[in-house]
């Protein structure tokens, strides 16, 4: 092919738009037509499969998600990531800050900072740069603005505003984290939070002036490591948030030293170097990076966030005396209320709020409670700025779709509209939703926007120039390559979180709008507990024609499960093993609560149970440890996955080999009111309901085994007639006819009949019928998967239809290598349970380990 030379040469250093551009070059020197925007989609499996797909989106193959976030960072992870680092950019205000007269509150809004008009809402960018920038902090004359530059995860580092002259500088460089800065009261210091050298989050202060540092860098916080793991945190303490007392001799601070869950109790100790060890605590309760404390102006109280130790579900915003005391509510609502920050008289609380859900600007009223949101009126840029409006049409009708857009402007940095939730999804690629049509302020210059509905549409892009202070329209036309609905294959996620505790605050409506957009028929909605939280169980029996409301129950140890289609009541406790809790034992098991949620008609599953590529066996057992009790006891209907995941198809062909019907469900696990998260419908569930659909018969539909999992290939599979989940009996040895199709948006480098658990057939794109000869039982299923593909959110193309099952003579299916390696398993998890040091009583350990005897005995048996 002639332009593989140039797609492998800039693919190798990620110079995604050079390869492009050179491969487009040598395919016209070798005598082919142009390639012109519109030629980003094909129009039959031959084109898809050929040259223009492997031009357009040569990034696929070399997506973000192969750099790891913030790599100078030793811990991190979802939830850092979402409750405590700011999103780059946000399309509404964040981080509020008041300066030192009270007349205007700084913001980072569109990955700059702005200045806004509390009482006009008028809004001023005043920097600007090719970073994210975020966390603004006046210096108490109001002359220097401090503030983080987030370089698209991969550091964030401090710089500083000249605010007369509007010159900014650079305070720190390399690759470590510098986070919360915040101005001594005489503004002669600088506290901060920094990763260096260890890699761990210490609090630290630095002299400055002048705008430039005027002394080194002195630690007031050092590394301390906790006893144990801890669940969700790394065992290395966090000290984050600090907030100067008015007197200038103390820190206030959030730090989870001494603590199992959570982000940390509120802390205070002396501004001096290596302090730490003489904080003493302000306020213990259970934290989720959102405390953001603030010391008023008279030095006595604290303004923070909190869920009250988990007794709401919300944040709101509370104050409490800085000696230490109980705390008072200040805010109320079904949302979440966060970041506040005294005003200078201290006579208001200025913080952030998404009712409605996007987070605003919002100012409370100290003492009479008066609360008003701050609305943006107007938006005055540093600099030029074009517009753009687009549409995204289905290429067959003309008519608009919606769609999840990509694209980087002409600066390299992301634009979204006002109004959009903008987000990152599991490849580090920003985006957001639209119906179809929006429009958008970019700066000046050339740009690729990129549009994606479903795994059933060819993504389509479309090159603009935006012209300063003038319109730009472009349109991208979606080509259909297939059409599952119309053969009676309908998909839904499994796994999805509507609200749990982020930055967002997300809507049946506006969850229904982003799986239309993902091209989806419905989506499983999972009520969860977030710690000692519950999230949306709420909207618990209120299903709508589109939106079913599930339980995840989420036990560290044995392994986080479905309960779909719940009659009566949610499943409690929502887990179980949490040290430090009352729920700290293993007892109930996951079998114990399988059979509560069995007996009110629900679907069983273990969620994202097994990642990566290697076998769990010769790891952990990865996150679903339990998962072979459960499948010998019959307690478990469904293995989902939520990334592409070889390990998982390995463990599930070891419980096909022995005529265990286990389904395959796909849910991606996206809680989609984080502004870093997998995205809506990244990998999905395909039920066979035939011409009809409804939300109950998707559902029934799964219960039976009508199913395929998918992160982007399309599949057919059938067997004598037979769907994937039937059955067919042979008196005798003879043949089957297996027939089917694969399609797929992205490049597929294997597509494979499986039988028994090992290929049988190596098959291509497109339509097959096979004759096959069967002389004992066996089950079939059909698999593809592909290489690493930037636009499909599962991180790879993988999808797997469920067996269907061929009995000769009446005989079960049988394979003694794979039971003996489940029984390995369960003598590996009974070794791990026996040394759980937080069991209850002897009987309740007792119970689990004759569960954990009983499954060995099936295989064993096997």
């Amino acid at each position: 092919m002639v332009v593989a030379p140039a797609l492998d040469r800039y693919a190798r250093i990620g110079d995604v738009k050079t390869g492009i551009e050179e491969a487009r070059k040598a395919w016209t020197a070798a005598g082919r037509p142009g390639l012109g925007a519109r030629d980003y989609t094909g129009s039959n499996m031959a084109e898809r499969n050929g040259i223009v797909l492997t031009l357009i989106l040569l990034a696929a193959v070399h997506p973000l998600s192969a750099q790891r976030v913030y790599p100078a960072a030793k811990q991190g992870g979802q939830y850092m990531h979402n409750y405590y680092i700011s999103p780059a950019p946000s399309t509404t205000p964040w981080a509020p800050a008041w300066s030192p007269d009270g007349r205007s509150i700084a913001v980072a809004m569109h990955g700059s900072i702005w200045r806004v008009d509390p009482a006009s809402g008028a809004a001023t960018e005043i920097t600007y740069g090719k970073s994210y920038h975020s966390s603004p902090a006046w210096s108490p004359d109001g002359n220097w603005l401090i503030y983080t530059a987030d370089d698209d995860a991969r550091s964030i580092q401090l710089e500083i505003l000249n605010v007369a002259t509007g010159e900014a500088s650079a305070l720190t460089s390399g690759e470590a984290m510098y986070l919360d800065p915040v101005f001594s009261p005489d503004g002669k210091k600088l506290a901060f939070v920094s990763t260096k050298p260890s890699g761990n989050f210490n609090l630290a202060v630095r002299a400055i002036q002048g705008g430039n540092w005027a002394g080194p860098e002195e630690a007031l916080t050092r590394d301390n490591r906790y006893p144990r793991d801890r669940l969700y945190f790394s065992a290395w303490d966090i000290h984050t948030q600090p907030a100067w007392t008015p007197d200038g001799k103390e820190i206030v601070f959030v730090s989870n030293r001494g603590v199992p869950l959570g982000s940390g109790d509120v802390w205070r100790m002396p501004a001096e170097p290596r302090a730490d060890w003489s904080a003493t605590p302000v306020l213990r309760e259970q934290t989720l990076y959102r405390t953001r404390p603030d010391v008023s102006h008279d030095g006595k109280r604290i303004v923070y966030s909190s869920t009250a130790g988990a007794a709401d579900q919300f944040n709101n915003l509370y104050v409490t005396p800085l000696a230490g005391g109980a705390p008072y509510k200040m805010t109320f609502g079904t949302y979440d209320h966060f970041h506040p920050r005294w005003s200078p008289d201290g006579e208001a609380i200025a913080y952030i709020a998404n009712e409605g859900g996007l987070p605003q600007l919002w100012l409370l009223e100290t003492y009479g409670g008066k609360r008003r949101k701050v609305e943006i009126t107007s938006r005055k840029w540093k600099r030029p700025m074009g517009r753009l409006s687009v549409r995204v049409v289905d290429d067959a009708t003309g008519s608009l779709l919606p769609a999840r857009i990509h694209g980087l402007a002409s600066d390299g940095k992301f634009y979204p509209p006002f109004d959009s939730y903008s987000r990152l999804g599991n490849a580090s690629i920003h985006t957001f939703h639209t119906k179809g049509q929006y429009t958008v302020d970019v700066p000046p210059g050339g740009m690729t926007i990129e549009a994606v509905h479903g795994f059933d549409y060819l993504p389509g892009a479309v090159s603009v120039n935006a012209e300063a202070n003038r319109e730009t329209a472009a349109e991208i036309r979606l080509k259909r390559i297939a059409n599952p609905a119309a053969s009676g294959w309908h998909s839904a996620s499994t796994h999805v979180h509507m609200n749990y505790g982020g930055n967002l605050h997300n809507t049946p409506e506006n969850l229904r709008f982003m799986a239309d957009a993902e091209g989806m028929d419905a989506i499983m909605d999972l009520v969860a507990n977030k710690d000692n939280r519950i999230l949306d169980h709420q909207f618990f029996g209120r299903d709508t024609d589109t939106i079913h409301y599930g339980e995840e129950y989420r036990p560290p140890f044995y392994g986080h499960v479905f309960f779909l289609g719940l009659k009566e009541h949610l499943i409690s406790p929502f887990t179980t093993g949490y040290e430090g809790t009352a729920i700290e034992s293993l007892y109930p098991s996951n079998t114990d609560m399988f059979r509560k949620a069995r007996a009110q008609g629900a679907i069983n599953g273990y969620v994202h149970a097994f990642a990566g590529n290697g076998d769990p066996l010769n790891a952990q057992l990865g996150v679903g440890k339990a998962f072979p009790v459960d499948v010998a006891l019959g307690t478990v209907d469904c293995l989902e996955w939520s990334s592409a995941s070889k390990a998982s198809l390995l463990v599930w062909h070891h419980a096909l080999n022995n005529d265990f019907p286990v389904t395959p469900a796909g849910g991606e696990d996206s809680i989609s009111n984080l502004h870093r998260t997998k995205l809506v419908g990244g990998v999905r569930t395909f039920a066979y309901t035939g011409s009809r659909f409804s939300l109950a018969l998707w559902l029934e539909a799964v219960r039976a085994g009508r199913t395929y999992f998918s992160t982007g290939p399309l599949l057919e599979l059938r067997v004598n007639g037979k769907l994937p989940g039937e059955k067919i009996d042979l008196e005798s040895a003879g043949e089957v006819v297996v027939e089917g199709s694969v399609h797929s948006i992205a490049p597929l480098s294997r597509v494979v009949l499986y039988r028994n658990g090992a290929v049988y057939k190596t098959l291509g794109v497109g339509a097959f019928r096979e004759r096959i000869r069967v002389e004992e039982s066996a089950w079939f299923s059909l698999y593809a998967d592909g290489g690493n593909y930037r636009l499909l959110d599962g991180e790879y193309p993988q999808a797997a239809t469920n067996a269907v099952r061929v009995y000769v003579a009446g005989k079960p299916i049988r394979n003694a290598a794979s039971a003996q390696y489940f029984v390995r398993w369960i003598d590996r998890l009974t070794e791990m349970a026996e040394a759980w040091p937080w069991w209850r009583t002897s009987a309740e350990k007792a119970h689990v380990m004759r569960q954990f005897g009983q499954a060995r005995a099936v295989y064993a048996n096997r």
